[in-house]
């Protein structure tokens, strides 16, 4: 494909003095990726102005120098944020967070450096959609799931609907944090502006983020697969999880935190739903073969009256046993993302 110069990509865009859109990207370690999420944010064709924050957290790879090379390039379009120190193993404000306080559109599309985007009409269908709509804060759409060792076929997630509809909160609660990827997102900045003090101490705001956006008007869902999410790739959240015992139990225990967090934020209007997570992270957290059996044995014991019959049985018979535990757990991930 010919490559497109800043002037192709601005020929049709309607004079504003800011863009609409900026399209945020958080990456670390990304050397063989980023170019492929850059690529697919420079293909954008839109009417309207946008513009790309991408925020390196202090790389140690070649992703610096691949960043710099597409400032270089695009200077009216790429504005690149290059930190010296990484932000997220100090536990200090959410890198997104960060990023977006230098954005000045009214909206903000998120990808991480791993992630790409496979329409190059992405924005201008999202946006289309989202001022039919004015109260809703939030759109998504389904990802295509590809990952990096080729052991599992590529998946659709996401997938909620043959039509687009906006999801309640209560939906997006119970969905968790994969109900709406975060390579499909366009939220409101006005979100961000008011974003509560305790959002910056969650482990991964995702999931937060969707059910704080989605409060006024529900989350709008879009019928169509425009991104891609890479599982399992090198440095992802996904791998920490998977091959990091302290880590998983230090991100579940501030996941249970955070739960309580935003269940006080909305007045406790959605308790019910928010104990349902909690229950289901807690059983997770039983069942998980990277973790002790020592801390698992203390996780059940901590929080077994909020289980059911079945899990109590499940963890009797199957999971207090580690080589057990392991054999199902790997069956479970193995049938379920096929």
């Amino acid at each position: 494909m010919i490559e497109r110069s800043e002037v192709h990509i601005m020929e049709n865009w309607r004079h504003r003095e800011s863009p609409l859109v900026s399209v945020v990207c958080i990456t670390y370690n990304h050397e063989r990726y980023i170019a492929d999420a850059i690529e697919s944010f420079l293909k954008q064709e839109t009417h309207f102005p946008f513009e790309i924050i991408i925020h390196d957290d202090a790389s140690t790879d070649g992703t610096t120098e691949i960043i710099r090379n597409y400032a270089k390039k695009y200077p009216s379009i790429i504005r690149p944020i290059f930190q010296k120190e990484n932000q997220f193993s100090q536990h200090r404000k959410n890198t997104l967070q960060i990023a977006i306080s230098y954005a000045r559109a009214e909206y903000i599309a998120c990808c991480e450096g791993d992630d790409y985007w496979i329409d190059s009409g992405k924005l201008k269908i999202q946006m289309s959609e989202m001022q039919k709509y004015p109260e809703c804060d939030i759109s998504f759409h389904p990802v295509i799931r590809k990952c990096n060792n080729g052991k599992k076929r590529d998946k659709i997630l996401s997938k909620h609907s043959s039509h687009n509809k906006i999801f309640s909160v209560r939906e997006v609660v119970l969905g968790e944090g994969g109900f709406c990827q975060t390579a499909s997102l366009i939220v409101k900045i006005d979100i961000f502006k008011s974003i509560p003090d305790w959002f910056f101490d969650v482990p991964i705001g995702d999931y937060f983020l969707q059910i704080l956006a989605s409060l006024k008007g529900g989350a709008l869902y879009i019928n169509k697969a425009m991104s891609v999410y890479r599982a399992g790739s090198f440095g992802s959240w996904s791998e920490r999880m998977s091959k990091d015992e302290h880590y998983a139990h230090d991100y579940l225990v501030r996941i249970l935190k955070s739960l309580d967090d935003v269940n006080f934020h909305t007045n406790n209007k959605y308790s019910k739903e928010f104990n349902i997570i909690k229950r289901k992270v807690c059983f997770w957290m039983c069942r998980n073969p990277l973790l002790s059996f020592e801390k698992r044995n203390q996780i059940f014991s901590e929080n077994k009256k909020t289980f059911n019959s079945i899990n109590k049985i499940m963890w009797h018979f199957f999971y207090k046993n580690k080589g057990m535990c392991r054999l199902i757990f790997t069956m479970r991930n193995y049938i379920f993302d096929r």
